[in-house]
């Protein structure tokens, strides 16, 4: 039990010491990641239909949006309004800009 506890605090501490060198997100990209996971986990968590269809497009380690370092916010726009692959265009009246530059800001975020 005393080795359980051990392990337990030794992981607590492990985790504080990681949160306090990852910056705190900022409004937009607290905004952002919220949008994300109510409008696009749906097709691009781990696992479903639109991670699998990038995974077969170019490599499991582009498949996750939100573990990707590669993305810009500029594609991240174009992607949203104009459509890539299978994802369809989304209009101003289902994703305002300003929600797509919130969504951008959290999926570009450094560090990750």
């Amino acid at each position: 039990m005393r080795m359980r506890a051990g392990l337990c605090g030794l992981l607590m501490a492990y985790t504080v010491a990681v949160a306090a060198h990852e910056p705190a997100p900022t409004a937009q990209q607290s905004q952002g990641k919220a949008l994300y996971n109510h409008l696009c986990v749906y097709c691009h968590s781990p696992g479903v239909w639109g991670t699998n269809r990038l995974a077969k497009r170019q490599d499991k380690d582009h498949a996750v949006l939100e573990r990707r370092t590669d993305l810009t916010a500029s594609l991240i726009r174009t992607a949203v309004r104009s459509g890539i692959g299978s994802m369809p265009p989304l209009r101003k009246s289902e994703l305002s800009d300003a929600d797509v530059d919130a969504i951008a800001a959290y999926l570009t975020r450094q560090p990750r």
